[in-house]
């Protein structure tokens, strides 16, 4: 927690029962956390993004990937290792996932082509180590199978060389239009909005002073034609109502500019009515 909207929804539509755990912006999940969660409740399986967490960004260093693995595999628990971002890394080297450490195919590491080549081709993938077979059979049940014309299509874009160049070339874009963006919102964002960038994927979480709201800063927003990810997106409280998550994947441009300006323009206000209630 805070975790993926569409993985709340999937457990709400599944009527799962859910523990959320504490995650840091900097240093990702508490396994201290974890670890009592595993021992106080029977939990089967954990749902983690390892790699460029969305919304907040921020990557498992490689001990804790050695921590967090040798503790699930400690107490029989899957992991589904949620890598939709993996390959948007910025620097020369890709952080490896879980799945790297997984010697008991305990680790579900799945992926998609949607964040890196095109949204609309909707095509992902799992290693599933030995839940492969139940992972088909489920597939099979439910939607059958994606476009096969689609996934020979992406088998014959992969054989080439093109697919590493088309990746080189977009992380080389994102990175620096996350760099604009963090340059601009330091520019113009009041001082004490905090930052928390992350190297790698294309979100930035900011954090609000305390009693500023993230959800009437995106309705005021939303007015102008800005879109801003409240915080309660991702989780099932009100805890994170002072956070939100910003999309820079597009191109940085003066429109992009002014945006940043309004929204700080509207934090303002906001810090501006929240001091003349308390006199």
């Amino acid at each position: 927690s805070p975790a993926f909207y569409g993985a709340l929804q999937a457990i709400e539509r599944f009527k799962l029962k859910a523990i959320a755990i504490a995650t840091d912006p900097q240093h990702g999940i508490d396994l201290d956390a974890l670890h009592q969660a595993l021992n106080d409740y029977p939990i089967k399986a954990c749902w983690l993004m390892t790699n460029f967490h969305n919304p907040l960004g921020c990557t498992l260093s490689w001990d804790n990937k050695q921590r967090l693995v040798a503790m699930l595999e400690k107490y029989g628990v899957g992991l589904v290792e949620d890598d939709v971002y993996g390959e948007l890394y910025a620097g020369l080297q890709r952080p490896l996932p879980a799945k790297a450490l997984d010697k008991k195919g305990m680790v579900l590491h799945c992926s998609s082509f949607s964040k890196n080549l095109m949204a609309g081709f909707r095509i992902g993938w799992v290693a599933a180590g030995h839940h492969a077979k139940n992972i088909q059979r489920l597939q099979l049940m439910s939607t059958l199978s994606a476009s096969a014309p689609m996934q020979l299509a992406i088998a014959e874009y992969l054989a080439t060389s093109s697919y590493d160049s088309h990746l080189r070339r977009l992380r080389k874009a994102l990175e620096q239009r996350k760099y604009a963006a963090l340059q601009s919102l330091q520019r113009h964002l009041p001082y004490d909005v905090n930052l928390y960038p992350s190297r790698g994927g294309y979100f930035l979480w900011l954090e609000l002073p305390p009693g500023l709201s993230s959800t009437a800063l995106y309705w005021q927003a939303l007015e102008k034609g800005i879109s801003i990810a409240p915080g309660k997106m991702f989780t099932a409280g009100d805890k994170y109502d002072r956070h939100f998550r910003l999309n820079v994947s597009y191109e940085w441009d003066e429109r992009c500019e002014q945006s940043v300006k309004v929204l700080a323009a509207l934090i303002q206000q906001q810090i501006k009515a929240m001091h003349k209630t308390k006199i």
